[in-house]
């Protein structure tokens, strides 16, 4: 089955929180992807209030259109929210 999401911003860290990540969204069944700076990601949901709360994004639909700074700083801070957290785990993109 393919599924279909759709960009919709990018969520930046701040101090305690989850790295960084962008949020693709399947219209279909409402489930969203949140992808790390290392293309890794997990799935969830959010809020109908966030996805309502989105417009004023000014972030790049991947990671790959983002400066090489802003890239390896995120990548950076995910290694380290990863060994600080051993339970976050993420699945890799293929």
């Amino acid at each position: 089955m393919n599924e279909h999401y759709k960009y919709i911003y990018t969520k930046f860290s701040f101090f305690g929180s989850l790295p960084t990540y962008k949020v693709f969204l399947n219209e279909q069944n409402k489930i969203v992807k949140w992808v790390f700076a290392d293309n890794s990601f997990i799935y969830g949901y959010i809020s109908d209030w966030a996805l309502n709360h989105s417009g004023l994004d000014v972030g790049k639909a991947t990671w790959a259109e983002e400066s090489t700074l802003l890239l390896n700083n995120e990548k950076f801070k995910l290694n380290l929210y990863r060994s600080l957290h051993q339970k976050f785990k993420t699945e890799l993109s293929e």
